[in-house]
């Protein structure tokens, strides 16, 4: 009987698996195919058991060729945060694709959902980028700045003069574009709280942050997003869902720029 109750539960374990490999695949889309750039995401959901969570990202070709990336952080936590996460993910890239103004996405989103979510709230960070030209535009809607490291080795925070609100946060949207020209070789982190927060401290977070983006701005794109997580998360006081997707430009001459750089200390 407890041979039989052994083999019924190890099933019922790989079918849990098995389902949550397939929310998994459901949520998380994979990354686009596009040329002269390299992406990787690393998700890592509060319960380790669980594949949802308040954090969820979408990135897509529009048909211009730009990539465009969407982050979102909803209030909340478990599948009711989910939900909220997809329907502000879902919107955006419906007015994206619809032809609205980059600029105008965030404020659109939260006109769009007031009446039929009035009480959804999330941070959201918008990304466009131009593959061919590095050109770089971010929106952001009450979510932490994104961080640039160099193809030298160097790592700042990528703030916008002023920050905008987010869905559901009072006079909504992104009045202030931040813009800047990734050059080869260069990466861009988008992030949620998560990340910077597992020791209850926003501004020691970001410091350790930009310390880690240093040390490992060599690294392989693949891992990176990972690697980051593991450093960040040695200590966790305050356990939160956390994304972390990586953005490198990856032209002809990335090669020849690593190597005329001497290595970062």
């Amino acid at each position: 009987m407890y041979l039989d109750l052994e083999e019924r539960d190890e099933r019922l374990r790989r079918a849990h698996t098995v389902i949550f490999r397939e929310l998994e695949d459901a949520l998380r889309p994979r990354a686009p195919v596009v040329p002269d750039l390299a992406l990787a995401v690393q998700y890592s959901p509060t319960d380790p058991e669980s594949p949802t969570g308040s954090d969820l990202y979408d990135w897509f070709v529009l048909p211009d060729g730009q990539l465009h990336v969407t982050v979102v952080d909803a209030v909340g936590h478990g599948v009711t945060s989910t939900r909220d996460a997809l329907i502000v993910t879902h919107a955006v890239r419906t007015l994206a694709l619809e032809g609205h103004p980059f600029a105008e996405l965030i404020a659109h989103t939260a006109d769009t959902l007031a009446t039929i979510e009035p009480d959804l709230m999330a941070t959201v960070l918008l990304a466009r980028l131009d593959p061919a030209t590095g050109k770089l535009a971010l929106a952001n809607g009450s979510h932490p700045p994104p961080v640039l490291v160099t193809a030298a080795g160097d790592a700042r925070m990528l703030r916008a003069p002023v920050v905008g609100r987010g869905v559901g946060f009072p006079e909504p949207g992104s009045p202030e574009l931040l813009r800047h020209t990734l050059g080869p070789g260069d990466t861009v982190l988008l992030y949620t709280d998560g990340l910077i927060e597992s020791r209850r401290d926003l501004d020691e977070g970001q410091i350790r942050l930009l310390g880690h983006a240093r040390a490992y701005a060599r690294h392989p794109i693949d891992t990176l997003p990972g690697e980051l997580v593991t450093r960040m998360h040695d200590v966790v006081l305050h356990a939160d869902d956390t994304v972390v997707l990586a953005i490198r430009r990856t032209a002809a001459n990335t090669l020849d720029v690593y190597r005329s750089r001497p290595p970062h200390r």
